[in-house]
């Protein structure tokens, strides 16, 4: 069975309580935790993947390895499998998620993750990194509240789920429009519009849970009446009805599709 993905909208709480980290270091096993931290998304990936390393030990987590390649050709060497081995969650570090999967995306590092995420091991990635989670991911777009052409563009991501599409930062950085833009291009998705320090748990049977201080918005158009996203020219608004919006709030929780294909 597939493990816990948690998405988490940025900006998480790392100074004080660092709840959503903490929880994440607990669903790994707490003391017997044995975490990669994969910073390949950042600019500094040293320092980032230095920081979250320092992060889940005082957390308590038992041992943490930091994911140190450079190239697509060393995300391809069955070498690269000793980063996994034992390890019960990833956690993906935050920057830009056409970095991280200019490296590992569609490589034998990348099929990896995905596998052991299939058989159990848990994976949370906050801003880039949770973006990067899905199969189709919003790889960069406009803010706004309004959906118009040309507001987001979408790419491959890891694939780890086929049933949703995440954004991020998303009240704070006024991102309804482009999620509502990525679903009318693929309404057999569900939208996860995620704020900082605010993260979805999703179990695999489809079972979701906010936690955090912030909210997430679930853009839901598997019900799409009528959009005409096809007649908006260059940068025009267009008419979507028959989707459904939610927004919950922390400690809420909803039934999302389970993992796999949509029915």
């Amino acid at each position: 069975m597939p493990g816990i993905l948690m998405p988490i909208g940025g900006a998480e709480d790392r100074r004080a309580g660092k709840s959503i980290l903490k929880k994440f270091v607990d669903i790994c096993g707490g003391s017997d935790a044995r975490l990669l931290v994969v910073p390949l998304a950042s600019s500094m990936p040293q320092e980032t993947g230095s920081l979250y390393q320092h992060i889940f030990l005082s957390l308590g987590a038992n041992r943490v390895t930091i994911l140190d390649i450079t190239t697509r050709s060393q995300a391809n060497d069955p070498a690269v499998r000793r980063y996994l081995e034992n390890t019960t969650g990833i956690f993906f570090s935050g920057g830009d998620q056409l970095r991280l999967l200019s490296l590992i995306g569609s490589t034998t590092l990348g099929d990896m993750i995905r596998t052991h995420y299939e058989q159990g091991v848990h994976i949370a990635g906050t801003s880039a990194g949770a973006s990067a989670m899905s199969e189709q991911m919003i790889a960069f777009g406009r803010s706004g509240m309004t959906p118009s052409q040309r507001m987001v563009q979408t790419a491959s991501g890891l694939g780890l789920s086929k049933s949703f599409i995440i954004d991020q930062h998303f009240s704070q950085r006024k991102r309804l429009g482009r999620l509502l833009t990525a679903v009318a291009l693929h309404p057999r998705l569900v939208g996860l519009g995620i704020d900082e320090d605010t993260s979805l748990m999703i179990h695999p049977d489809g079972c979701g849970e906010v936690i955090g201080t912030g909210c997430v918005t679930v853009v839901d158009g598997r019900q799409l009446e009528y959009s005409d996203i096809y007649a908006a020219k260059r940068y025009e608004p267009f008419t979507l009805t028959g989707v459904d919006v939610r927004r919950l709030e922390a400690g809420s929780r909803v039934t999302l599709p389970a993992y796999g294909p949509m029915p």
